[in-house]
Order: C-alpha cells, then structure tokens, then sequence
C-alpha cells in the first residue's frame, strides 16, 4: 500500500514533465516545418502562350476541347476573314461574278470570230502569204488565250470549294477520333471532296493542254513576226480591242480567284488547352485571344521577397523548394534570376486578402522528378551554407 502511493505520487510529479515535453517538441517541430515551407511562398509556372486571332473575321471551327491534350502542329481553330453574313455575301458575289464572267467570255469569243472572218476576207486583197499566216496566226493565239480563261475561271473556284472541304475533312476526322460528331459526318464530307477533287483534276488537265496550245502559239508568232519588217500589222490593229478585252477578263479572273481567307490556327507545342474564350461561329478581331495553351510540366518557379528581407536572397543562392501538399516533396535548386525592382505580389499570396503586397520577385528552375502543377504553390527557404 505505501508503494503504491509512492508511485502514484511520483507519477503525478513526472507526468506534467512530459507532457510539457512533449508539447515542447510538438512546438519545435511546427516551428521547423513552419520555417522551412513558410519562409516563401512561392507558384509554379509552365510555359503558356496565347493563341490570338490574327486578322479580323469569324471562327469557322474550334478542332480543341477545353483542357484536351494537343501535339506540336495540331489544328486547333480556323478562322476566316469575314464574319457569317458577309461570307455568304461574298460567295453569292463570286457566283456572280463567275456567270458574267463566263457570258462575256462567249461575247469576246464570238468577237474573235467576226474578226477572223473580217481577216479572212481582207486576205483575197492581198497577195503576201507571209500576211496571211501573220493574220491566221494572231487568230489562233487570242482563241488559244481565251480558251485559258475560259478554263480558269471555272478551276480556280473550284479550288478554293475543294481547299474549304480539306480543312473541314481535317476538323471532322479529329472529333470522329474524339467520338465528338459521328462517322457519317466524315463520310459525307469526304465524299463531298472526292467528287469534287475528281472534277479538280480533269479541268487542271483541259488547263494544262490549253496553256500548251497557247504556248505553242506564242512561240509559232514569235518566229513569224522576226521575219516580217518592224511595221504595224493589219492584225493587230483588227484584234486590238478584243485584246484590251481579254486583258480586262484576266485582271477580274485574278480578282475572281483570290483566295478568300482561311487561316489554319495551330499548336506551337505539346500542352494542354487551359482557356478557351471563344465559340465556332463568333466573330473575332485581329489579335483577340482565342484560347491558351500550358505546357503539362511546369519549369519554373516565381517567389516573390518582401522588401523587409530582400538582403537574405542572392542571384544562384541555393534553396529548397517544398511542396505544400500530400505527399510532401522536396528538391535542391538555385535563384536563377532577380528581377531589378518590387512589383506587386499575385493576390493569392497575400497575408490578408484585402491589403495588396509587394515584393521582389526571384525565379527557381523545377526538376523534372518534382511533381506539380501549373499555378500550385509551393514554399521555399535558404539552405545555410
């Protein structure tokens, strides 16, 4: 019985020690944790880069899903150079265009006809061989041009339908591989586009034999005209005005045929789609910022000294960088780089949400083995030397 009450007492006697060794060593530990992860705090950064438009017009299509992983050269928008309403003014105008020029076409062809036949008959008043095949070869050399024409201005249409179906071809082939849109979409798109590539290619063949016969004709001409005297010829004061004509027809081909504008929008690099501001069919203007693209790893981080402490960090100081978060991570680095002034602490760092901070800023590099992500933060203190 007096033992008992012997170690009773001198329980009661030691457990107060303990327990304030205990809490002391409990304080000394939150005290180190605290210090190592609290002295800054820091965020990780990845490499990110906008996306913006580039000329004023409407999104036809965005290819990308908000936070989708795309690679180096992936389509992630197309743009062209005219909002909606405009680009179904501009293909009724070129439609227009196409027709008209097409029945003047005829009227100049029909022209060259009445010409040759006013050459043909002026030939029995001359007795030159050398003139006649002049006017018979000028003939065939405007016919071998207009025949060019004629054949371009239903090509180069063409083309530009046939480019639209390959850039849709491309967006419907990467939401069928995202089971976004279904299989028939790329069929009929596809179908769309070989049918019409088929009618391409035949008429870029009558183009190719055309420009042959009117190359042939210009060199037959050449030759001629190296052995008739320096004088003007009957046949180019005939065919003079239906010239200037064609010349005209020309110039409104190449208006005709401009390319209308398709801007493709792709990755710069492998990431991920971290903002996206825009849906197909809105209008955007040269330089509006259509979405962003992170890279997966961050490289970087950015600590930000209050002016209180800057003389306990120095340009290549080694430092430990800790990861705030479960499972807890560390990793050796060094200051990179000081920025040359204070500026303001991003706001989710400040101690008091309401009363804005600043601070000098400094960079880390990350190592590849620390895991984290774009925007964490992390803590990061000295390593005495």
């Amino acid at each position: 019985m007096k033992f008992s009450f012997k170690e009773s007492k001198l329980l009661t006697r030691v457990l107060p020690v303990l327990v304030w060794v205990s809490a002391a060593v409990a304080v000394s530990v939150l005290f180190l944790h605290q210090s190592e992860t609290a002295q800054l705090k820091g965020i990780a950064f990845s490499h990110e880069q906008t996306i913006n438009s580039v000329e004023t017009g409407y999104l036809r299509s965005i290819a990308v899903s908000l936070y989708q992983e795309v690679k180096k050269g992936d389509t992630l928008a197309v743009i062209k150079e005219n909002t909606v309403a405009r680009e179904e003014y501009v293909d009724a105008m070129l439609q227009a265009r196409r027709t008209t020029a097409e029945a003047e076409l005829e009227q100049l062809k029909a022209e060259l006809t009445a010409a040759e036949d006013r050459l043909l008959i002026d030939q029995f008043e001359r007795d030159s061989d050398t003139t006649s095949l002049e006017r018979r070869l000028a003939v065939d050399l405007e016919r071998a041009r207009l025949e060019v024409l004629e054949i371009r201005s239903t090509l180069e249409p063409d083309r530009l339908t046939l480019k639209d179906l390959q850039v849709e071809i491309e967006i419907v082939n990467r939401l069928v591989s995202e089971q976004a849109t279904e299989e028939y979409e790329l069929q009929k798109a596809q179908t769309q586009y070989d049918i019409l590539k088929e009618k391409v290619d035949q008429t870029q063949a009558l183009l190719d034999q055309a420009q042959t016969n009117y190359e042939l004709a210009q060199l037959r001409k050449d030759e001629l005209d190296q052995k008739i005297p320096v004088s003007p010829l009957l046949s180019d004061r005939e065919l003079a005005p239906i010239r200037k004509a064609i010349l005209v027809q020309e110039k409104r081909i190449a208006e005709l045929i401009k390319q209308r504008g398709i801007i493709v929008l792709t990755a710069p690099f492998d990431g991920i789609v971290n903002t996206l501001n825009y849906k197909p069919g809105q209008t955007v203007v040269r330089g509006d910022t259509i979405m962003t693209i992170v890279q997966p790893t961050p490289d970087s981080i950015t600590a930000w000294i209050p002016q209180k402490n800057i003389g306990q960090f120095a340009r290549n100081m080694k430092v430990k960088v800790v990861s705030l978060n479960a499972p807890r991570q560390t990793f050796i680095s060094q200051i990179s780089n000081m920025s040359p002034s204070l500026e303001l602490i991003p706001q989710q760092l400040w101690r008091n949400p309401t009363v804005p901070e600043w601070g000098r800023s400094i960079q880390v590099p990350v190592q590849p083995s620390f895991a984290c992500i774009h925007n964490e933060i992390v803590g990061i203190t000295t390593i005495l030397q």
